[in-house]
Order: C-alpha cells, then structure tokens, then sequence
C-alpha cells in the first residue's frame, strides 16, 4: 500500500447546475433521500467493474438496451441519470462528444459528477443539472439533442406524457431514444408481486396488485411506481409524437429464482387469480431457459426504442 502521503487525491467532481428555490414533490424528495448506490466508488476500476455486473444481474438488458452503442459525435441527454450508471458508460464506450445528465435529486448528480471525473471524463464534456419532478419541462433548446436515454425513470415520475412530449421536443429529427419502464407483462407483476407476496406475506394480503406492486420495486416509501404494457406504452408514446419498437422485457435474477421456486405451485394455486395463473401458463422459453408471453421476453425491464414522427 502507498504511504498516505503518496496516494493519489481524489479528482474535484465535475460542476452540477441546481435549482435555486425549489419547491420539492414527494417524488423529489424520496429519491434525494433515497438515491440509489450512494456510496461514492473508490476506483474506476470499480465503478467500471459495477457496470457489467449490472448486465449479468439483468439478463437481456444489454441486448435489449443497445448501451453502450455508438455515439460518436452527438450529443446524448440521460434524463434521470441518477447516480450516472448509464451516463458513466456512454461517456467510457459510445464516443459521444456532449453528455447531459439531467436528475431531481442534487445527491445523484453530486455522485455521477464524482464518478465522471474518476474516469478523467473532462468537464467540458459534460452538464450534469438539476430538475424537478413538478415542472416537467426540460432545460434544453428544440432539437438539440442526438439521442436520449431514460432507463427507470418515467414510472417514477409525476407527468410521464409530459415529459415524454418535452424528450420529442430536445430530440432532432432523426434522433433516437430508449425507454424503460416497468412491464405489466412481467413475471415480477404475475408470481412474484400477486402470488409470491400478496398471497403470502400479510403485509401485503389486503392491498390491491397495482399499491402491492409500488411497494415492491423501489421501496415501501417511493411515491410513484407504474407498471405499463407494451401496448399501453406504446400508445402513450405514439401520443407524445414517436414511433415506437418494442424490445421486450429484460430479466432480473430475483425473476428467474422464483421461477425455478414458485412457478408450478402458482399455477396448480386455486387462490392466484385467473389473468395472474392465465399467463403463468401461457410463458414458454427460449433456448436459455428465459420466460417469453406472446413472442416477448417476460421480465421486468419494458424496453421501448424511440423516433421522432415526422
């Protein structure tokens, strides 16, 4: 080990913008509070090394997501970076020339710009700025913006059509986007929230699926949390003025083990209502043993990839 005199000082995190005067949601302030991985990395090795995990603890996730791609040049918006997990890796591997990372909570954007500059991303490179859940316009010029991401964000958020309109708004004409959003069709929804928690864990016996199903993604606390299908997102979309292709939705591990647990009992359940036993039925799965329902993966991560109508 270095002497402590010798060891290298941590590079200042790079500027954020923040809001003066807010006036915070129960949206924004949840996630200030509760941001996600706040323990700072030491290393960029390390925050690198979070990143694949991230990918093997989400089966199809990097398939379905095309992170990092291809970016060279343009300039990418992360709306509702958080602690910059998909901001860190656009800025490593897509070659993007701009990166904005856009959050409600000043904690997140103090960590992502401590990260950034870990990785010795330059701060020229890079406007990390605060926004609020209550006002769901964007800080950003019409048609400024090459791509955007915004993975696990909207179904958090207190006006998803409004901010979808204002992601059309940034986005130049042949812009592309990726959304993710908590799918309805998921075997988180069908066995692990409506058989798996509601059927036996009395906390949860006497709610219905939709407040059981907030209480089980981001913590009891968090405010907001919808799940959509894919058609139900896709119109909302096509409303907000895109073209929409649906992904599917990528895995977790949690899905996966209580598969291999609790999936035949489900069924053979009498208790379990019909549409939840229904669809637990109808899965098949690929040739890795991943659940599908009707020709779409069936996990947790609806992902949905954008393009501006014209």
């Amino acid at each position: 080990m270095r002497p402590r005199h010798l060891r290298r000082a941590a590079p200042p995190p790079l500027p954020v913008t923040l809001v003066d005067g807010r006036q915070d949601t129960a949206v924004d302030s949840f996630w200030t509070e509760h941001t996600v991985n706040s323990t700072p990395f030491a290393t960029a090795r390390k925050s690198a090394r979070y990143l694949d995990w991230r990918f093997e603890e989400y089966p199809l996730f990097r398939e379905f997501s095309g992170l990092w791609g291809d970016r060279a040049g343009e300039t990418v918006l992360d709306y509702g970076c958080g602690p910059g997990d998909d901001l860190t890796g656009l800025a490593l591997y897509s070659g993007a020339a701009h990166l904005i990372g856009l959050d409600v909570s000043a904690s997140a954007l103090g960590l992502t710009a401590r990260r950034l500059a870990l990785h010795g991303i330059a701060a020229d490179r890079v406007t990390l700025r605060q926004v609020q859940d209550g006002t769901p316009e964007i800080p950003l010029e019409d048609a400024s913006v090459d791509y955007v991401n915004c993975g696990g964000v909207l179904h958090h958020t207190s006006s998803p059509e409004r901010l979808l309109a204002e992601l059309r708004r940034v986005l130049r004409p042949d812009g592309r986007a990726f959304v993710m959003v908590y799918n309805s069709d998921s075997v988180w929804l069908h066995l692990y929230v409506a058989y798996e928690k509601m059927l036996h864990d009395e906390a949860y016996a006497d709610l219905d699926l939709d407040e059981a199903f907030r209480r089980l993604t981001d913590g009891v606390e968090c405010p907001i949390s919808r799940h959509y299908s894919a058609e139900r997102m896709t119109a909302i979309c096509e409303q907000a003025g895109f073209s929409v292709r649906h992904a599917g939705g990528y895995l977790s591990r949690h899905e996966l083990r209580q598969l291999e647990t609790h999936w035949a009992r489900a069924i053979a359940d009498e208790r379990l209502a019909e549409p939840h036993r229904e669809f637990l039925r109808s899965l098949s799965f690929d040739a890795a043993g991943r659940p599908m329902i009707g020709g779409f993966h069936a996990g947790i991560g609806g992902v949905h990839h954008l393009r501006p109508l014209s």
